[in-house]
């Protein structure tokens, strides 16, 4: 079974304009409300790939069955800790005549010391070594930036392999624990090891030198630039296709999908990059929050060229 865990989850309020007018009434076209978080986002789409997948992680009590009754709907598993306070809502603008998206994040609840002891406990009685767990996302208040590396230490213990997906330190700090695999963009492998962002080469070398670290698997994307995926057999690129961009939202979360989907089944490098590409590249030409359909990324995997380096 594959875990997706989602700390720190939103309630994405998409908000869809034709221009932003700053400092006037703006008119919107139309609305709507998603659950959201990076770990829920990977599982919509593991869903869509027709995998069962359980979200778990730390739910704000008060507006929980909006989380709770949205998953349901879309039969996707869900087996959240609950702590007290409300779950955050994220604002995103979508502008259609630049075809931009702006994000507002809310701050969300805050974690006591006791309640993230208690989800961690319960966490760890929820996995064993068959299973597969996705850490991704940002940190409520109340949690330290050690977090992803404390549960992956854990986790390896009990035999259970982690993909990561995280910035900042705590990406820092969940690398130094040595996961299964980890998804980085450029500019957050950039935070791990200096790189020329814009060099193949300089890209492939970090890839190879978190391989020697111990981490088994790293997909780095490149948004136009295309991706990388560096494993201790092999070395694969490609190229972005060119295609109509219609948000970037969840485009790294559609990846990691694709990424588990593949480790899952037990896909090869050549195959699980492939497939992670296509997640990402039609989550791009799908407007908003909203989640592609399998027949897009069916039809984009086909036009996919995977280069050997």
């Amino acid at each position: 079974m594959i875990y997706t865990v989602t700390l720190n989850p939103a309630i994405d309020k998409t908000v869809v304009i034709d221009e932003y007018q700053r400092g006037k009434v703006n008119r919107s076209i139309n609305t709507r409300k998603d659950v959201g978080g990076k770990g829920i986002n990977v599982s919509k789409v593991l869903k869509v790939l027709g995998i069962d997948s359980v979200c778990t992680g730390i739910l704000g009590n008060e507006n929980s069955n909006f989380f709770l009754n949205y998953l349901e709907s879309l039969n996707i598993k869900s087996d959240f800790y609950l702590v007290s306070g409300e779950n955050r809502t994220n604002i995103k603008i979508v502008e259609k005549k630049h075809r931009t998206v702006t994000d507002i994040n809310d701050k969300g609840f805050i974690v006591t010391h006791e309640e993230l002891k208690k989800f961690i406990d319960y966490f760890l009685s929820l996995v064993d070594e068959r299973d597969l767990v996705v850490l991704s996302g940002s940190l409520p208040e109340g949690i330290k930036d050690n977090i992803y590396g404390d549960l992956i230490n854990l986790l390896k213990g009990k035999s259970v392999k982690v993909i990561l997906d995280a910035d900042n330190n705590s990406l820092i700090e969940g690398v130094e624990a040595i996961p299964y695999a980890i998804k980085p963009n450029v500019y957050e492998l950039k935070g791990l090891v200096d790189i020329d962002e814009k060099d193949i080469g300089s890209i492939v070398k970090a890839g190879r030198d978190l391989i020697n670290k111990g981490i088994e698997k790293v997909l780095i994307s490149s948004g136009r630039e295309g991706a990388v995926y560096v494993t201790a057999k092999n070395i694969y690129f490609s190229e972005g296709l060119e295609v109509p961009i219609e948000s970037t939202v969840g485009a790294g979360d559609a990846m990691v999908a694709g990424m588990a989907y593949g480790i899952e089944n037990g896909l090869s490098d050549y195959e699980v990059f492939k497939l992670a590409i296509a997640c990402g590249t039609a989550k791009v030409m799908t407007a908003g929050t909203e989640i592609p359909d399998i027949e897009r990324i069916k039809e984009i995997t086909s036009k996919i060229i995977v280069k050997p380096l």
